[in-house]
């Protein structure tokens, strides 16, 4: 007979959810639209289908795949945050010009290297994060969420917390 109980082991495999199950909720019509800037195509493939599986919130709205065009798409379509890779020969000026032509875009910088000099390269420039490619399967979602609720113009407002019993009282008795 085993040793656990069953209710035990429910109730622990209720605790271990997914990252969707506490993903914030956009309005109906509202999501985030995304720009992708990366010169190699499999890599803008490999992003989109990242991106694909939270299509509830997050809508890519383009890919470029040198800053000329990064530059035109942000600046001809609604866009709030630019996935740019480093790895385009002029990254850190497309970052600037993006951020100076379209201040409220947020702009997340991504790179299969990480280095202290490109990092604070794209920071200085604009970027607001920066994130490895080969941690994108894992940590994309989760950076873009961070960045757009951190820096992000539209705001995902969460229900307003509920005022404390010793609250309430305070007030009742206070208006009496």
């Amino acid at each position: 007979m085993p040793t656990g109980s069953p209710t035990a082991t429910a109730t622990s495999r209720e605790r271990h959810t997914s990252s969707l199950d506490h993903a914030p909720t956009a309005e109906c019509g509202s999501r985030w639209r995304v720009l992708i800037v990366d010169p190699q195509a499999s890599i803008r493939k490999a992003i989109r289908m990242i991106l694909q599986g939270y299509d509830d919130l997050i809508e890519v709205i383009g890919e470029a795949s040198n800053g000329d065009d990064a530059v035109e798409l942000a600046a001809t379509v609604p866009v709030d945050l630019v996935l740019m890779d480093t790895d385009l020969p002029n990254a850190v000026e497309t970052t600037r010009h993006i951020r100076k032509l379209l201040p409220q875009v947020v702009i997340l910088g991504m790179s299969a290297e990480y280095t202290p000099y490109v990092y604070n390269a794209m920071i200085a420039a604009g970027a607001v994060a920066f994130i490895r490619t080969e941690d994108a399967a894992d940590l994309l979602f989760r950076s873009i969420v961070f960045a757009m609720c951190t820096y992000g113009p539209r705001h995902i407002h969460m229900a307003p917390v509920q005022p404390s019993v010793q609250q309430k009282s305070f007030a009742v008795s206070s208006a009496t």
